[in-house]
């Protein structure tokens, strides 16, 4: 049986990496086994390609294999300690095994090979948020702004951190400047429209809840909150409908199932007056 060289071996794996285009979100899962199997066949020609087991790692994360992703994803790291984008997606297989400590030292690790990438900082920030830790939070997406203004997303995040600080008027500024960058974002709409309710500023409220559930259709929460805003105008008709869509949409939620009973109870206190 013909074996190929270590030297036509290395060459092969090479090109069966570069042909491999870099896997996107969006692949289906009969894609992504089919890169996971190139992948490891690339790995057991050249196991020292720092690339390609950055890129299976990031296979196995998409897959849902986080074990398999923290591991291929270290040993990537531990071949070239200087890609970034190694530490990110380690980041992100932790983060999603909810281990946030872990999350944050790869994302440090990060920051000192590559101070200046943008998404370091912008992940940090993500992680420092879920750990409740704000104004650490706020300087990191601040940092990433810096780098990168144009990332919409980290204009959006850093507006609901601000929000939590009570700084509604920052929050309106960043949610601005999210959905300019960004202009089909749900998310960015759903707190611009919590941060006009916070304000008193039901109009505004209701047309920013209103593009949200366009846009999100499957947004419970947007419509609870659209709900409570019609009711308080007294607009009762567009109030229920809005609360029963909240409720179709999360039909265990109890508090989804309050709001409905309280709009109805106003409904009709209002109509019998």
């Amino acid at each position: 049986m013909f074996r190929p060289s270590v030297k036509l071996a290395t060459l092969v794996a090479v090109a069966v990496v570069t042909a491999l285009p870099c896997l996107s979100a969006d692949q289906d899962q009969t894609d992504i086994q089919n890169s996971i199997i190139r992948y490891k066949a690339a790995i057991e020609v050249n196991p020292k390609n720092a690339l390609t087991r950055q890129r299976l790692g990031r296979a196995y994360l998409m897959s849902g294999n986080l074990a398999g992703a923290i591991e291929q994803l270290q040993a990537a790291i531990k071949l070239k300690s200087d890609d970034s984008a190694s530490y990110i997606d380690l980041a992100r297989a932790y983060m999603r095994k909810k281990d946030l400590g872990a999350a944050l030292n790869a994302l440090r690790g990060g920051a000192r090979v590559d101070p200046d990438n943008a998404d370091v900082h912008y992940k940090m920030g993500e992680v420092l948020a879920q750990q409740s830790q704000t104004d650490q939070a706020i300087g990191e997406f601040r940092e990433s702004i810096k780098l990168n203004p144009n990332n919409g997303a980290a204009h959006r995040d850093l507006g609901m951190v601000l929000g939590e600080k009570n700084d509604v008027d920052g929050q309106i500024v960043e949610m601005k400047k999210a959905i300019e960058l960004a202009p089909n974002d749900p998310d960015a709409y759903f707190y611009l429209g919590g941060a006009y309710v916070a304000q008193g500023k039901t109009k505004e409220a209701i047309d920013s809840l209103n593009t949200c559930t366009k846009l999100d259709p499957k947004n419970a929460d947007a419509f609870r909150m659209l709900a409570s805003v019609y009711a308080f105008t007294n607009n009762f008709t567009e109030a229920v409908k809005d609360a029963e869509i909240a409720c179709r949409l999360d039909p265990e939620n109890k508090k989804f199932k309050l709001t409905l009973q309280k709009i109805k109870e106003h409904a009709q206190t209002a109509k019998n007056k």
